[in-house]
């Protein structure tokens, strides 16, 4: 399937795979007009690394970067070539969050001016954010969204690896080729930055340098209170050319009918799509990112569930709500399959009581524990509790939290939309190994993620796969068999948000 990159051969082959399996397990289409597929166009736009140039003039001189290895730039605005010619200042983590009296952008006149931002949340334990757990404020798509909003000519952000939660190597694999967009109706193009990107930990540290200081100086004032936006001595000058095509691909979209409370619905979210195919061999000759956790093990979950949940439906005892599985497009490219259902849905988001969200499963062996991940959200974590402890399984919270991996997945589309939404994965204690060998295991697959080292293993059992998909089959029964839907939990940030 060649990477299953939308818009691509590969891309189509994987969809007709999915409509087959979803047929073969007994689900009825569920998109558009009768059919399996929702459309979903989409603009994609490169940026030529062969006629960019970028530097960054300080009061030391002009020092040049290089795209990809340094930098990467991009912007969604009109294909052709673009100038820029800007001033930037650092404005810390580029946040405003009222409800921790904190506005990084306070008094600041952003008008033909960069900001340049730390990646993450500040890393505070005094009660404002949430400690080592990332939030929305610190994604990358924030980032760009709210210095858009508050006027910015263009935004860098500092990447570096700990409060990104992956490395450089992921930044030039999703930045190095086409980013897309959704194409609303009219077809006209977003409000957009005149220039989006990131510059590497030691960029920032050497234009830190060259103005007076350096990126630790930076990162500490930048949590101190009454921390104030700099505007920095320094410019960034860069000619870069982009060009533009316009794409569609489809979500995939398969049903099982319930029967008291058939217009409502449950929905099993998992992204179909990866990375595609390196215009040059990346390692060994190997250039296809094929995806096999990420996330075609996450289909096959869901598939899994479907197939489950349709036996039991075919035998005679179908569930209260319906069931929705939605095999979405474009999660690599900022969520864009997931985030066009959740504005164009199928079914009124009133009438949606869930979304259970499966991303890069356990391919491994049994476990003792299931994570969730972006934990105190929903009482479908209570509800899991219950089948968990069922099972003789302990349901424990996100092993990583920094990685702020509940803003990363298809379900964050529907929670920003008022959706209880909860996202799912094995635990890493295993029956067989225990938590040693589970640990050493999801070190081993950290180092693929976004490689062309993602790829199938023959070692796999995937018994951990089968266990999380039964667990999951059995939430999605009881959320979908209860007669109250599941609810926001009073202290979560998504109580307030209507659908």
């Amino acid at each position: 399937m060649d990477g299953r990159r939308p818009g691509t051969p590969g891309a189509a082959r994987a969809v007709a795979y999915i409509i087959e399996q979803m047929q073969r397990v007994g689900l009825q289409p569920g998109g558009i007009a009768g059919s399996w597929t929702q459309s979903v166009p989409m603009r994609a736009v490169a940026t030529d690394a062969k006629r960019t140039e970028v530097a960054l003039t300080t009061p030391t001189g002009a020092h040049s970067l290089t795209l990809g290895t340094d930098v990467v730039l991009s912007t969604f605005r009109a294909a052709g070539t673009h100038r820029i010619d800007a001033e930037l200042v650092f404005v810390g983590y580029g946040i405003t969050a009222p409800e921790y009296g904190w506005d990084d952008y306070a008094g600041l006149d952003l008008e033909g001016k960069i900001a340049v931002v730390l990646v993450g949340d500040p890393p505070l334990t005094d009660g404002r954010f949430t400690g080592d757990a990332l939030t929305y404020y610190g994604r990358w798509s924030y980032k760009f969204e709210h210095a858009l909003a508050r006027g910015a000519h263009g935004v860098l952000i500092v990447h570096e690896t700990a409060g990104a939660a992956y490395g450089w190597h992921v930044i030039q694999t999703s930045w190095m080729h086409a980013r897309m967009h959704v194409v609303e109706a009219d077809g006209a193009l977003p409000t957009a930055l005149a220039v989006q990107g990131w510059i590497t930990r030691d960029a920032a540290d050497a234009l830190a340098t060259s103005c007076g200081s350096n990126l630790a100086a930076w990162r500490q004032q930048a949590i101190e209170p009454g921390f104030a936006p700099r505007v920095l001595p320094a410019k960034l000058r860069a000619g870069f050319v982009t060009t533009e095509r316009r794409t569609e691909d489809v979500n995939v979209i398969g049903t099982l009918a319930g029967a008291r409370l058939s217009a409502q619905a449950v929905a099993v979210t998992a992204h179909w799509d990866h990375l595609g195919h390196a215009d040059e061999p990346v390692a060994g000759g190997d250039s296809i990112y094929n995806g096999a956790v990420d996330n075609a093990s996450g289909i096959a979950g869901m598939l899994a569930v479907a197939a489950g949940l349709g036996a039991r439906a075919h035998a005679g005892r179908p569930l209260a709500r319906s069931v929705f599985f939605i095999a979405t497009t474009g999660e690599e490219e900022g969520l864009l399959g997931s985030s066009f259902f959740a504005s164009h849905p199928t079914i009124p988001l009133a009438d949606l009581a869930a979304v259970v969200n499966l991303d890069s499963m356990n391919v491994h062996g049994r476990s003792h524990t299931i994570q969730v991940i972006g934990p105190g959200q929903s009482s479908l974590e209570d509800v899991l509790v219950e089948v968990a402890e069922a099972e003789g399984r302990l349901v424990v919270p996100d092993e990583h939290p920094a990685s702020g991996a509940y803003y990363r997945s298809d379900h964050f589309s529907f929670a920003r939309r008022g959706v209880p939404a909860i996202y799912v994965r094995g635990g890493t204690d295993l029956e067989v190994g225990g938590a040693d060998l589970g640990n050493r295991l999801g070190e081993a697959m950290a180092l693929h993620y976004h490689t062309v080292d993602d790829e199938f293993d023959e070692t796999w059992t995937f018994e951990g796969t089968l266990q999380d998909a039964l667990t999951v089959a059995s939430l999605v029964g009881r959320v979908a068999d209860a007669d109250t839907m599941p609810q926001w939990k009073p202290t979560s940030e998504f109580a307030k948000v209507p659908r």
